[in-house]
């Protein structure tokens, strides 16, 4: 099975879940892009973005949408918040500006690394290594003043082991950490605690 077909049953998964579970952030789901702002975003990135990451973003486009109010942009809202991690995932425009802005000031970042989660009040969060020479993209956890860390082999894996997570209630270790992080669901909000203090 190709990483594309992963990736779209994967998301199908995770959002049934949510739909089922924890409404208020399904709707914070943007719509998906269409190529030709990929193509665009690819120019101003001047990298190609991974087919699986290109296919994601088909289908949706980051889960920003409750973060403009009236064409203006606000702090993150919390139900944009969760991605394993409590990450945001970023829409087209945020992946273009997180990168431009890690490319310029942030030391080490390298040009192959695509970013498409983050937290909502901190620079961590996930990226797809683009420059790893396998046949997909790795994904890797970043966080301020530490080194990348590999978190999944794919972001396919990514999203099935999400998914997986989301339907059996189990761990899943987020953020390249060792200790599990389980889906816990408060007032029909999705936050990812760690394992030993979720009730």
């Amino acid at each position: 099975m190709s990483q594309e077909v992963r990736v779209r049953r994967a998301w199908k998964r995770i959002t049934k879940w949510l739909g089922e579970n924890a409404p208020s952030q399904v709707q914070a789901i943007n719509p998906g892009v269409d190529q030709s702002m990929i193509d665009a975003a690819e120019e101003e990135m001047a990298i190609a973005i991974p087919a699986e990451h290109r296919v994601w973003l088909l289908l949706n486009n980051g889960s920003t949408a409750k973060d403009v109010l009236e064409g203006h942009l606000y702090q993150p809202h919390q139900d944009s918040v969760f991605l394993p991690g409590n990450n945001v995932f970023l829409d087209l425009r945020q992946i273009v500006d997180v990168y431009r802005d890690f490319l310029a000031g942030e030391a080490g970042w390298q040009p192959e690394w695509i970013p498409f989660a983050q937290k909502s009040d901190a620079p961590f969060g996930y990226f797809l290594d683009t420059g790893a020479g396998s046949a997909q993209a790795p994904v890797m956890y970043f966080a301020e003043a530490s080194l990348p860390k590999l978190a999944f082999p794919s972001l396919a894996k990514f999203l099935e082991a999400t998914a997986d997570a989301l339907e059996g209630g189990d761990g899943i270790r987020a953020l390249g950490n060792r200790v599990p992080y389980r889906p816990v669901t408060d007032g029909g909000v999705l936050r990812w605690k760690r394992a030993q203090t979720a009730p």
